[in-house]
Parts: structure tokens; C-alpha cells; sequence
């Protein structure tokens, strides 16, 4: 089958991993698979797994720029000289591009839907959903339907799945140690640690909140905050504050977190009130870290009570239970290794990328056949 996949851009972020990851797996299958993007950071990691990338103007959140517009012609034009069979698009942008594309051209045209949305007036108007529309969730799926008026039949609810066996290769300790020390951490210090977009809505106050009353039962615990965005500076200001600047590391945003998740004693999932899912949390579980989460909205409560097994769960906003449970996982390692038991099994019978490109090519089949 050849496949393109359309998406905004293959910078790093939840979207643009799961992309890559889907293409990885459907090239693994045996699929012809183009990418056409703004490219990114996660370009190098698609070419090398044989996927082709086409550039195309797609980094912008309105659908109504006209780079939406060049996006189309120059993939229209593409398309007319290297036929596809099925267009995927994962960005409302690119869910533009493709309703039209597939209007013009006859190409079968799936959406994926990856995360909870607002109604704005063109979203209702044109949802551009697709002959199916792919929800990664739960929570994600009736509100499409609800909201955006997508009928449940043309609906699969396909989570975003993690390839097992990048994440069981074991990290060589030479890399742990080298990463350590770069960011002055020793050896025996136990360290707190989290992936995320360093966005408003992602609620990290509340882990360096009780990060900083965690340190007054473990002096000696450090904290790793991976990702970028523009809350940074917000959140030094808050460490300072604090008084922990000295135990918070800012790694920045990393394209591969496989090194920094290994010296993680613990993972801590905090996720915005309207996540649509969490795969950073089941990158974590995968790596075989414990997991503390907090309690949040969207697709992100529908997950954790998926994992719930494979993870400590504390409600939100209550800072002393979450720096307790840290506290619990961090010292009790036979709770942990329970923890990372349930979490791993968990993830290879419900979230493997294997069982998600299953269902993803399923749905492209089911489009083919009513086209």
C-alpha cells in the first residue's frame, strides 16, 4: 500500500513522535510510506528507517494561511506525478489539505483526531474528518462525535502505541553516567524526573511544589525536567522561588529520551486538564520506570485508568501526596519493581505500535474497500 502521511511538523512533540512511529511500523509491514511535512528534528530518525519526506508548507495553526494554500498545490501536484493510495493527515492544518486533496484527486482521506479540541467556528464548520477518523482515545472519540457532529460509525478509537523493543535495549551505563555528569548529578542521587512540553496548560508547578516539600524528607533528591517550550523561564522563576534551583536540572528537549529516562528512580506524569492521551507516560512504562501520576482530564484519565495497575495515582493540586508517593516509590524498590512488572505488561498487551499499526492499517483497508 503506499501511504502519506501529512502533518504540520517533525519537531519534537507528541504528534510528530507518534507520525514517525506509525510510519516506522507500516514500513516494517511492508508499506510504501511518505511523510510530507516542514521537516524537524525527527527527520534524520524517518529517513533512516526508509521513509520517504516531502517538504511542504504546513507549519502554521490556521487553516486559513496561505501556506495552507501552497501546501495543497505543491502536493497536488506531487500527487498527480506519484500516486498514492491513502492520505493520513494528524494536524487540523493537514486535515485541510487532505479533504481537499482527496476531494480533487479521489484519494481516500483518514484523520486522525490527538486531542481534545475547541469548537471553533471552522473546526464545525469543516471538520474535514475524513472517510474515518482515527481518535486516540476515548474521551477523544465522543467528543469528536459530540461536538464536531462525526458520526460514531466512521469513528475507530486506535491509541498511539510504543515499539517495545527500543525501549527494552538496555541504556550502556557509560551513556548514563556521561549524561550525569553533564548535568552534575551523582551517582547515588535520587532523581525525579518527567518529559513534557514546558507548556501553560501542562500543570509542572505542581511537581516542582512538591518537589521542593519531597526535599525536606530527601535532601538529596534531584529533579530532571526534559522538554522545551515557553513556560521555562516561568518555571525557574517558581524553583528559585522555591529555593531548589540548585536540585532542578532543565535538560531541554531531547530527540532521543531513552538516556534520561534510565537515571529516572521515578517517572511523574502530569498531564494538562484536556491531554488527549500521554505517551511520554507509556515511553516511561515501556522503559521500565515506576511511574507517580497525577490525576487529570480528557484522554489522560481514560489512559490512567488503563495503567492504573502500573502506576501510584494522586489527585491533583495536593502536593503533599504527591511529593509522599514520591517519596514511596524512591525508597520502597520493592514497590517499584512491582510497579514496572505491571507497567510493562500492561503496555505489550494494550499500547505495543505493533497492535496500533494492526488497527491503523485495518481502517486504511476499510477505506479502500468503500472507495
Amino acid at each position: 500500500m503506499r501511504i502519506l502521511q501529512v502533518t504540520s511538523h517533525l519537531e519534537v512533540g507528541g504528534i510528530s513522535t507518534s507520525v514517525v512511529n506509525l510510519a516506522q511500523g507500516l514500513v516494517r509491514r511492508g508499506h510504501e510510506v511518505t511523510i510530507a511535512s516542514e521537516g524537524g528534528a525527527l527527520a534524520p530518525q524517518a529517513r533512516e528507517a526508509g521513509i520517504r519526506l516531502w517538504d511542504v508548507p504546513l507549519k502554521t495553526s490556521s487553516e486559513l494561511s496561505l501556506r495552507v494554500v501552497r501546501a495543497g498545490r505543491r502536493l497536488r501536484d506531487r500527487l498527480e506525478r506519484q500516486p498514492v493510495d491513502v492520505l493520513h493527515a494528524h494536524t487540523r492544518v493537514s486535515q485541510v489539505v487532505a479533504h481537499r486533496l482527496s476531494r480533487r484527486l479521489g484519494i481516500p482521506h483518514v484523520a486522525t483526531w490527538h486531542g481534545v479540541y475547541r469548537r471553533r467556528l471552522g473546526r464545525r464548520l469543516w471538520p474535514c474528518a475524513g472517510a474515518l477518523t482515527i481518535a486516540i482515545s476515548e474521551p477523544v472519540a465522543a467528543k469528536v462525535a459530540r461536538d464536531f457532529h462525526v458520526p460514531r460509525e466512521r469513528i475507530r478509537v486506535i491509541p498511539h502505541g510504543v515499539l517495545l523493543s527500543r525501549f527494552e535495549e538496555e541504556v550502556p551505563p557509560e551513556g548514563s553516567a556521561r549524561l550525569r555528569e553533564a548535568l552534575g548529578l551523582r551517582q547515588d542521587d535520587p532523581v525525579v524526573g518527567t518529559v513534557s512540553r514546558l507548556a501553560r496548560e501542562k500543570p509542572l508547578w505542581q511537581l516542582l511544589e512538591a518537589f521542593a516539600e519531597l526535599r525536606t524528607m530527601m535532601p538529596y533528591a534531584r529533579l530532571l525536567i526534559v522538554g522545551g517550550g515557553p513556560e521555562r523561564p516561568r518555571l525557574e522563576h517558581l524553583a528559585a522561588h522555591l529555593g531548589v534551583t540548585h536540585a532542578v536540572r532543565f535538560a531541554g528537549t531531547l530527540t532521543e529520551t531513552r538516556t534520561a529516562l534510565s537515571i529516572m528512580g521515578v517517572f511523574a506524569f502530569l498531564p494538562a486538564p484536556e491531554e488527549g492521551f500521554g505517551l511520554t507516560l507509556l515511553e516511561a512504562m515501556a522503559a521500565g520506570r515506576p511511574i507517580v501520576a497525577v490525576q487529570g482530564g480528557g484522554g489522560s484519565k481514560w489512559l490512567l485508568e488503563e495503567v492504573q495497575e502500573g502506576a501510584v495515582v494522586v489527585e491533583a493540586r495536593q502536593k503533599a501526596k504527591l511529593a509522599e508517593a514520591l517519596r514511596r516509590v524512591l525508597e520502597d524498590r520493592g514497590l517499584a519493581q512491582r510497579l514496572v512488572t505491571a507497567a510493562r505488561a500492561i503496555v505489550q498487551s494494550r499500547f505495543s505500535l505493533e497492535r496500533e499499526v494492526e488497527q491503523v492499517e485495518r481502517a486504511y483497508r476499510e477505506c479502500l474497500g468503500a472507495s
